[in-house]
């Protein structure tokens, strides 16, 4: 199965009492597998890398989950074989959570996907934002994506996703889907 993981700067995950050392492409093994007690974590939904590596210097893979499985409440997956196979960025890692959410557009989502309105703070970071009318706002070289619901329904519309570049999406303004400006909701 195809999933996602996050690690530090050094490509070091916790792993027990621990950390663990990764090296791309490698297959990893363990004997048995719980999720929160053994085995090689990762998720199925991209999002949730962030829950745990969400600084911006950590490090983004898509993995292969597979041997034994076991998945949680929480999404979380632990897997008796672990295969790094691609690294991405953290862009990258945010798009595929947009497309996750259109493919599942009913799933509880992550608590930091905003509802409706949302903004980011730092170059090269992003915010995603959903809702009827999603709207955010950044800082110069951030990047803003819109997910936008049907209007009877969970289901995604469109996304659009915007760079702030200082020129054509600019910094502090809050924008919609297709880049039209917009006032802050009071």
């Amino acid at each position: 199965m195809i999933a996602y993981k996050g690690f530090n700067k050094k490509l070091q995950a916790t792993m027990g009492k621990g950390t663990f050392d990764f090296v791309p492409g490698k297959t990893y093994e363990e004997k048995e597998c719980k999720t929160a007690n053994n085995g090689f974590h990762c998720a199925e939904d991209p999002m949730c890398a962030f829950g745990y590596y969400s600084g911006m210097s950590d490090r983004y893979f898509i993995v292969e989950a597979a041997g034994d499985l076991d998945e949680d409440s929480a999404r979380r997956i632990s897997c008796t074989k672990l295969t790094l196979v691609k690294e991405i960025s953290r862009i990258q890692l945010a798009t595929l959570a947009c497309r996750y959410m259109e493919k599942y557009p009913d799933r509880q989502q992550d608590k930091s996907i905003q509802k409706n309105e949302g903004s980011v703070c730092k170059e090269g970071d992003f915010v995603i934002v959903r809702g009827k009318n999603p709207r955010a706002a950044g800082v110069k070289g951030s990047y803003l994506f819109l997910v936008k619901e049907k209007k009877n329904s969970m289901e995604i519309e469109t996304i659009d996703v915007l760079r702030v570049d200082g020129t054509l999406i600019k910094e502090d303004i809050y924008y919609m889907v297709g880049g039209k400006k917009c006032k802050r909701k009071s």
